[in-house]
């Protein structure tokens, strides 16, 4: 893994240590699996469910990004995920566009660090 890449990650708020440990201190897995969460369609899916305002499917999007999110150290969009996902399990649709925005508001950079680095 690139120097650079690993100082963006964490400086948009990976939890590196948490990450690392999980990898065996592996970089070059990480990036692997970074890389692989590009492909990853729960986020464009939550999207969708959003605007069809389907607390169902946010349940299941949100739930698999917080998964995703969890094993990848993903901290800096954590508590939104996971807020948004207690809104949903609960059946509620209150609060979960605010919520939405703020994954949204860190999900876009990260893509954004991850497509830099994916070449």
């Amino acid at each position: 893994m690139d120097a650079n890449m690993k100082n963006d990650l964490i400086e948009w708020g990976v939890d590196w240590d948490d990450l690392s440990a999980r990898f065996m201190n592996n970089d070059n897995l990480i990036a692997k699996f970074m890389f692989k969460f590009i492909k990853d369609q729960s986020f464009s899916q939550l999207t969708a469910a959003i605007e069809a305002n389907s607390v169902e499917d946010v349940f299941k999007a949100v739930h698999t990004l917080k998964g995703v999110s969890g094993n990848l150290g993903l901290k800096a969009m954590l508590e939104p995920v996971v807020n948004l996902t207690e809104i949903t399990r609960a059946g509620s649709m209150e609060g979960a566009r605010e919520q939405y925005e703020l994954i949204k508001e860190k999900y876009e950079p990260l893509m954004e660090i991850l497509n830099k680095y994916n070449v």
